[in-house]
């Protein structure tokens, strides 16, 4: 019995499928009909031409949108671009959409409150997923992510520090190779690996080690890895001694700034791990609105009754 009052609510439903499907067969032997071999071939070719600039088109457009701003500062965590994260977000809520508000659309055929409440929640969680919002969910985690990737990176420059002042004192040659010291250190690295690796493969490039530096601290942009990065510099032209010196001097004004940055790290992995935490109190707050709302409506059909 119910299966047969669930196929009488789809019948209108599948009425227009069938007839939209009629419909696009007819057009295609219609236009079949009409047209040469030669017209089709050319068609194609003109469809497929416009389908590809559009592609490209939207391919530029993520480029440059706020989604690809914001995963690129943050390295493109799981693997994410502007372009994914938008075909993602379209996806989830746009299922959410049909199985929530479309489908029981056509089911009862009038607008329930259920789905307008769905609906209404929907849109809520769409606003806050946008990154053009300024208090977007999306923005909060990845300046999160980014906040704690750049604690890392500060905690492996000060480890960069102190290998560069042991390997100088493990030597026993008083000239000083700098590009052969950055790349046996390279492999202790983690996210100072990918930087280092673009550094060395300028350096050995014609465009030489000053532009190879110059570019590693443009990536890295911190006040402790300019100093270091000014010394660095000058490491061939120095005898062992002069940059022990000037290692070390810099080496305890970065401890104090390590100290801050670990303060700072800790304050971040905290609110990370609080998150979630966070989402179900708001999700229990929602949920309890939507009951409140629920509740004075039926109270208020009631008495109009």
């Amino acid at each position: 019995m119910e299966n047969e009052i669930v196929l009488f609510k789809l019948m209108n439903v599948i009425v227009y499928l069938i007839v939209i499907s009629l419909s696009i067969i007819a057009g295609i032997l219609v236009y079949t009909g009409l047209s040469t071999k030669a017209e089709r071939q050319n068609y194609r070719i003109r469809l497929s031409s416009s389908i590809e600039k559009s592609r490209n088109k939207l391919i530029e457009g993520s480029k440059h949108s706020k989604a690809e701003d914001q995963l690129r500062r943050a390295q493109y965590p799981l693997g994410l671009n502007g372009l994914r994260y938008y075909l993602l977000f379209g996806s989830i809520y746009g299922f959410l959409i049909i199985y929530y508000v479309l489908i029981p659309l056509l089911l009862e055929g009038t607008i329930t409150q259920t789905s307008y409440i769905s609906g209404i929640v929907i849109l809520i969680l769409i606003l806050f997923s946008l990154p053009s919002f300024p208090f977007s969910i999306f923005n909060f985690v990845m300046k999160r992510v980014v906040n704690f990737q750049q604690a890392k990176v500060h905690s492996e420059v000060f480890m960069l520090y102190d290998l560069l002042i042991n390997e100088i004192e493990m030597m026993t040659v008083n000239r000083i190779n700098t590009y052969n010291v950055l790349r046996s250190m390279k492999p202790y690295f983690i996210y100072l690996e990918q930087p280092l690796t673009r550094l060395l493969s300028t350096w050995t490039s014609d465009l030489g080690s000053d532009t190879a530096l110059d570019n590693f601290l443009m990536e890295i942009d911190s006040k402790e890895s300019a100093a270091l990065i000014g010394v660095i510099k000058n490491l061939d032209g120095m005898d062992r001694q002069t940059a022990l010196q000037q290692l070390r001097g810099m080496h305890q004004m970065f401890v104090k700034n390590q100290i801050e940055n670990y303060r700072r790290k800790t304050k971040i992995t905290n609110d990370v791990l609080n998150i979630p935490v966070k989402v179900t109190h708001f999700l229990i707050i929602l949920n309890f609105l939507v009951l409140i709302v629920s509740m004075v409506t039926l109270i208020l059909q009631q008495t109009r009754g």
